[in-house]
């Protein structure tokens, strides 16, 4: 077992992507979200509300015709784009249109609508985060399935129990994180107490978070605010920027949600005050 790294606030300071006097919507990152469903339709608009506060560009929605007023109104920042039952098409249309950095794709997607995973992957050729439903997909049809590159560019998010699907087996954060890296050549990260991220044979651990981030909706806003970080990455040339944004943004949800209990405690902690709290963890790093 390799020596486990720690994330610490100095890394993120030094790392995360600072706004410079120039910028604009455009340099700042664009990232497309392709999640929610009718019964899950809070999922997608956790994460798009998380990728702005996390300092995307702008982000776009695909969503379905059900959910769409409601996400609008959620989120009346962000693009639209309804989409049918069979959306794959239309999405690469719409981003052939309006190119994006980022993917992000699975909270609330519904396993059905998550089929579309690997053609999507492959048809845009866009570094994606995968989560949720699109994980449990990947877990039905194997780690192998997912398109080889140069270069790493998609990150795995999977609690414990899509790790164990995923895997096919139960193993202790640290080594399902490291399996999971090595099987699909992406980055891992394992979600939970002292959050696990892993890269081939090096793995770090998360110094902040607590036992309020346990609740429904935690990794949506996890996933939103990862997105949005690559998405700067990217646009800033950064080197190796699919491993830096997950390193980053574990720390700054663990931080968001380290303050916002302050207010509304770990029982009552919801995500919606973890992605309130974003704005204050960048305020007190200078940001």
């Amino acid at each position: 077992m390799p020596k486990i790294k720690k994330i610490t606030q100095t890394f993120f300071k030094n790392n995360f992507p600072k706004r410079t006097k120039d910028s604009y919507k455009n340099l700042n990152g664009k990232v497309f979200i392709f999640a929610g469903s009718q019964n899950m339709p809070g999922a997608a608009v956790l994460c798009a509300n998380a990728a702005y506060r996390a300092g995307a560009g702008f982000v776009s929605m695909a969503v379905e015709k059900e959910i769409l007023p409601a996400c609008l109104k959620a989120v009346p920042e962000a693009l639209f784009l309804q989409v049918s039952q069979n959306p794959l098409k239309e999405i690469k249309e719409y981003l052939k249109k309006m190119p994006h950095d980022v993917l992000l794709v699975g909270p609330g997607l519904t396993k059905e609508r998550a089929k579309i995973l690997l053609q999507l992957l492959k048809q845009t050729n866009l570094p994606a985060v995968i989560d949720s439903d699109a994980l449990n997909y990947l877990a039905q049809i194997g780690l192998d399935k997912l398109p080889k590159s140069k270069v790493t560019k998609y990150i795995l998010a999977p609690h414990a129990g899509e790790a164990k699907r995923l895997l096919k087996k139960d193993l202790p954060s640290e080594k399902a994180a490291l399996l999971l890296s090595q099987q699909s050549g992406a980055v891992a990260l394992f979600k939970g107490p002292k959050t696990k991220v892993a890269l081939d044979k090096e793995i770090w651990q998360n110094t902040t978070g607590n036992e309020g981030l346990a609740k429904a909706g935690s990794g949506d806003t996890l996933g939103g605010i990862i997105a949005a970080i690559y998405a700067q990455l990217i646009k800033r040339g950064e080197e190796n920027p699919v491993l830096k944004s997950a390193l980053l943004g574990v720390w700054l949800h663990g931080k968001a949600a380290d303050i916002a209990i302050k207010q509304y405690s770990k029982t009552a902690l919801m995500a919606r005050d973890v992605c309130r709290a974003i704005p204050l963890v960048l305020k007190q790093n200078y940001l």
